[in-house]
């Protein structure tokens, strides 16, 4: 503890107003513990003191506050306790330092924006406590919180903290009751609240809709004949229940298109949203209807495999997974997210992007290049992407 509570000292000292503030003095500082640390005890905080070091470092270039807050907060897995626990703790931390930084600084830092970062901090610190790894946590604690406080320094959304309260209200509590049965592991409900609670402030309920929408049909699809899948050793582990990586590798890309959205107000990421949802949906139905076909196809050269290759396509696994870009498209349509004129490009760029998944498959993730999450995040962004590209042209 005492290593991880000196660098939480040191980070608190490069937000005060004198002199010993200067980052290449707190880097100084950081530098010195870490060797003196390391070579006399080398034990398990080598990788933190490591880490927290060129965090320091890159704060004598980047604003300096959100790499001295990954700092500070770090130390609070020291007394981490639990999933109940850990949300508060990482989240009051991260109140208390930019709460400081800004009465100290003279800042007029809106109590909501605090209160946000702060709570997106949390959210990330209490997923990787969640996440079982052999990899040091404290390690992987500081760089999500870096990250995190990276991320939304720049994107703030201007939302009251009542719309703060909300929105992680409505996304931890449907994650807490998709944990309840068993949609999700513990991991899928620290992402999914925070991706949730993101979507909400950025944009309305109704792009919360379509990706609770999407969850809701995957995981059900999932379900669909999973004895059999289960018997031919290629369904989804854990009964299907989503963990943090699934829930980043199809939520990731449409969030970084409701960002845009709602930072920039321009239509055009609305849909480009809804292709990635779209994408992400259309596979997911085409990849679990289509494990249960006897006739499955590798895409790059259409010669008959197995049923669960990666790459496979099969007739019904095209149907699904057209089936599943019509659905999303038609519910952002009812919802007013999407309008007519642009339906057909929606749902022909996300089942474009399916087949891109496809393609990864059969020949990067085949490989050991990539692993199903990135396939999935490539597949969704260029469902985005490509969208925009038509829309423009």
């Amino acid at each position: 503890m005492l290593p991880t509570a000196i660098t939480s000292l040191i980070a608190l000292l490069g937000i005060s107003p004198n002199s010993i503030s200067d980052p290449r003095i707190i880097f100084a500082l950081m530098f010195i513990l870490t060797m003196i640390y390391t070579q006399r005890r080398k034990n398990e905080y080598s990788q933190f003191l490591v880490s927290a070091t060129i965090l320091s470092a890159l704060a004598c270039f980047i604003s300096k506050d959100i790499f001295y807050a990954s700092i500070f907060v770090a130390f609070f897995h020291e007394i981490r306790r639990g999933l109940i626990w850990d949300l508060p703790l990482y989240t009051c931390a991260g109140v208390l330092f930019f709460t400081i930084y800004s009465l100290i600084n003279n800042l007029l830092i809106p109590v909501s924006n605090i209160i946000f970062i702060a709570l997106a901090g949390g959210l990330s610190a209490a997923l990787m406590e969640s996440i079982k790894t052999e990899t040091d946590k404290r390690v992987l604690v500081l760089i999500a919180l870096a990250t995190t406080f990276a991320i939304f320094r720049i994107y703030i959304p201007n939302a009251s903290i009542e719309a703060l309260t909300i929105a992680f209200a409505i996304s931890f509590l449907l994650s807490l009751m998709a944990l309840k049965v068993n949609i999700a592991d513990e991991s899928g409900l620290m992402s999914a609240t925070l991706v949730g609670t993101i979507t909400i402030l950025f944009t309305s309920l109704k792009f919360f809709a379509i990706l609770l929408f999407f969850y809701l049909v995957g995981s059900a699809i999932t379900k669909y004949k999973y004895s059999l899948k289960e018997l031919l050793g290629i369904a989804e582990p854990s009964g299907g229940a989503r963990g943090f990586s699934n829930v980043f590798g199809n939520s990731l890309a449409p969030l970084f298109f409701a960002l845009n959205y709602g930072t920039t107000g321009e239509e055009i990421f609305a849909f480009a949203f809804v292709a990635s949802v779209a994408t992400a949906l259309g596979d997911t139905m085409a990849s679990e209807i289509g494990k249960t076909a006897n006739n499955v196809y590798l895409i790059t050269n259409f010669k008959k495999v197995k049923p669960g290759t990666n790459g496979g396509i099969s007739v019904i696994g095209e149907i699904s997974a057209f089936l599943g870009c019509i659905l999303v498209a038609f519910l952002s349509l009812v919802l007013g997210i999407l309008n007519l004129e642009y339906f057909a490009i929606v749902v022909f760029s996300a089942f474009l992007a399916i087949h891109l998944d496809s393609f990864l498959g059969a020949t990067l993730e085949i490989r050991g290049y990539l692993n199903n999450s990135a396939v999935n995040f490539l597949a969704t962004l260029f469902g985005g992407v490509i969208c925009v590209l038509f829309a423009w042209y």
